[in-house]
């Protein structure tokens, strides 16, 4: 019989613990990746302080490895730090290729506005899950209510731990596993 462990998680994190989660989410993606899973997904890096005049948003690309500026070019005047849209997209789309390559988990940073619109990694991780690939997100405690809509309610909280992060991972994917086995060997 299958193991019917749920295959999305999310991490839903209060105003001011962005940096926190993207610290924390790196950190589990890097250990589980040393570990020898296949991961798809992105986290987040910050090259530059948000109080600088330039913004260094980057996101780092699972899959490959690749870190990407997603921040608007410096050279336009902006209020605050912004993403361009297209960025995302193009990420993205390296995401869904490392599912398609046999990624063993997806983790994303930020289910934000992008994917609140329909658009960024909400097709991916519609696909990750019905793939059955673990899917571990971060999700802002403003958008909760966005995340609650897409993901039916069926999913699982986490609390901002690494542990947590890290053991469900660990958990889900095994589970992954093991379903995966059976069925091979319900088939011969």
């Amino acid at each position: 019989m299958p193991d019917p462990f749920a295959p999305l998680a999310a991490m839903i994190y209060g105003s001011g613990q962005g940096p926190e989660m993207d610290r924390i989410l790196e950190s589990v993606a890097h250990d589980l990746a040393a570990d020898g899973l296949r991961l798809a997904g992105a986290v987040q890096h910050t090259a530059h302080p948000a109080s600088s005049p330039r913004c260094g948003m980057v996101l780092e690309d699972l899959g490959s490895g690749g870190i990407h500026p997603i921040a608007v070019d410096p050279g336009i005047e902006v209020q605050g730090c912004r993403m361009e849209p297209e960025k995302i997209e193009t990420l993205a789309m390296l995401a869904g290729e490392a599912i398609d390559r046999g990624a063993d988990l997806f983790v994303l940073n930020r289910f934000g506005k992008n994917e609140i619109a329909g658009r960024g990694y909400r097709d991916v991780i519609s696909e990750a899950v019905s793939r059955g690939i673990p899917v571990l997100v971060g999700v802002s405690s403003a958008n909760a209510g966005k995340w609650d809509a897409f993901a039916n309610a069926g999913y699982e909280r986490l609390d901002i731990d690494g542990e947590a992060a890290r053991a469900w991972c660990r958990k889900a994917v095994d589970a992954r596993r093991r379903q995966r086995e059976q069925t091979c060997l319900m088939k011969t």
